[in-house]
């Protein structure tokens, strides 16, 4: 990634001992910031939400957030405790050593400090330049911190929480660009005492950079391009370091990271592929271009081609395979720790999952709807596809499922904050048969628990003494 800009950043010390927030110029005036080499230390990116339009942190509260994080993280002992979904159901996730921010100095990115912030002559120009530079910057940083503290904005009529970060346009981008680099775990700090190693897809979920939101329209048009070549360079990186798995995975996945971007997915990034002439075969293409044999192939790490087809969402891919005998019911053999995918998930559950409209060709060639370490409803529950949900019922899917922990489709909803899925579930469940009370203590105890999603349980008469 070009670094078209210099990578300013604030020594750790520095900004421990911070009692207000200066703009970038003014830091630079006082020698409070340095341009990051290497050579120097590690860095760490700080992706966070702005308080207000006008200033990122005016009552210095996620500052105040940042600073005991870091304390905590450069002088405490033990370890960055892994997000409780994937701890839960991938196996092979690991915790992250604090030993790891103590072994050298910290440099941290932080966009106030980071990018000019005068928005007139040369400065504008330059801050075109480092926003331009913003793949770079995260691609030079060994650590990614999410910083989503819940604060009151009364001025703003608003409460920046996770959730809210999370549908912002810019910090999915900057999420999505972490997970696209070499190491794609980062810390999610939501106090200064409560860290987590975001540890997969399903720890934390924030949906497609094109749908986020955004505060100028034209940003969208601006992503496309930076997106696209970050997608394109992982995949070199997978090549060249022979992750075919993680290849096939990032190569399917377009379809999720540029959706909402006018822009072309790439299909045939390895050259040689001969098609049946006049007509290419989209089977023998994919084949091809994922590096399998046949429809019944599985490859290292338990996938078989259908299950990355599902990730594609492409309804001519699947359905193509299913007519060349692809199994709609064998399950990965592995976790897939990137993913959050446990073992024995099904080309349906991730088609739900990744709401992708193929699904449905999955249920008419009979995929079975439960018989993973979760039912396929409850993968739709976590991304709040309340279309997945109807879809499922309407194959006589049970709004009522568990999966193997005697988590319900309910309860997984509340924890995720799927407030349509939640609607969903009243409209086909049973009177009377749901359980909102234990929906509300999932709602609270994991990241769903919105303000709207509180309040819509305690109208279903959920009891908050449960």
């Amino acid at each position: 990634a070009e670094m078209r800009f210099p990578m300013y950043t604030v020594p750790s010390e520095v900004l421990l001992n911070m009692e207000e927030i200066r703009p970038h110029e003014d830091l630079k005036d006082a020698g409070a910031i340095a341009v990051f080499e290497t050579s120097m230390g590690k860095a760490a990116f700080v992706s966070h939400q702005w308080v207000t339009k006008a200033h990122p942190d005016p009552g210095l509260k996620q500052l105040q957030v940042l600073q005991g994080a870091l304390r905590h993280l450069l002088h405490g002992t033990g370890f960055v405790p892994l997000d409780p979904i994937t701890e839960a159901i991938v196996p092979t996730a690991k915790s992250l050593s604090l030993q790891e921010f103590q072994s050298s100095p910290l440099f941290l990115w932080y966009d106030y400090f980071s990018c000019p912030q005068r928005r007139e002559g040369s400065s504008f120009v330059d801050l075109e330049k480092a926003i331009d530079s913003i793949p770079a910057y995260v691609a030079q940083c060994d650590f990614f911190f999410g910083l989503c503290p819940v604060i009151d904005c009364p001025s703003e009529e608003r409460v920046l929480t996770t959730k809210s970060w999370s549908e912002r346009g810019w910090c999915r981008v900057e999420r999505l660009l972490r997970e696209l680099s070499n190491n794609d775990k980062w810390v999610l700090i939501k106090s200064s005492a409560s860290l987590e190693l975001v540890g997969s897809a399903l720890g934390f979920l924030g949906g497609s950079a094109g749908e986020g939101q955004f505060s100028r329209a034209d940003d969208r048009a601006k992503l496309a391009p930076v997106l696209k070549r970050a997608v394109l360079r992982k995949l070199s990186l997978c090549l060249n370091a022979k992750d075919f798995a993680g290849y096939r995975r990032h190569l399917n996945m377009q379809a999720v990271h540029l959706r909402g971007l006018d822009i072309e997915i790439v299909h045939d990034l390895i050259p040689g592929f001969e098609g049946e002439l006049g007509s290419p075969d989209v089977v023998s293409k994919f084949l091809y271009q994922n590096g399998f044999s046949t429809v019944r192939d599985v490859d290292g790490a338990g996938w078989s081609p259908l299950h990355y087809a599902a990730l594609s969402g492409s309804s001519e891919l699947i359905e193509g395979l299913l007519q060349q005998r692809a199994d709609p019911n064998r399950r990965t053999s592995k976790d897939q720790p990137q993913l959050g995918c446990p073992p024995w998930t099904s080309a349906l559950d991730l088609a739900v999952f990744f709401k992708n409209d193929s699904a449905r060709l999955l249920v008419a060639a009979r995929a079975r709807l439960e018989g993973g370490v979760q039912p396929a409803m409850s993968y739709a529950a976590m991304a709040d596809n309340a279309s997945g949900v109807h879809l499922l019922c309407d194959a006589k899917g049970s709004p009522l499922a568990e999966g193997i922990l005697g988590v319900s489709v309910l309860e997984t909803a509340a924890a995720y904050g799927a407030a349509s899925v939640l609607e969903a579930l009243v409209l086909r469940a049973p009177e009377n048969a749901l359980d909102f009370s234990s929906a509300l203590f999932s709602t609270m105890f994991t990241r769903g628990g919105t303000a709207e999603m509180v309040d819509r349980l305690l109208e279903l008469r959920a009891d908050v003494n449960w």
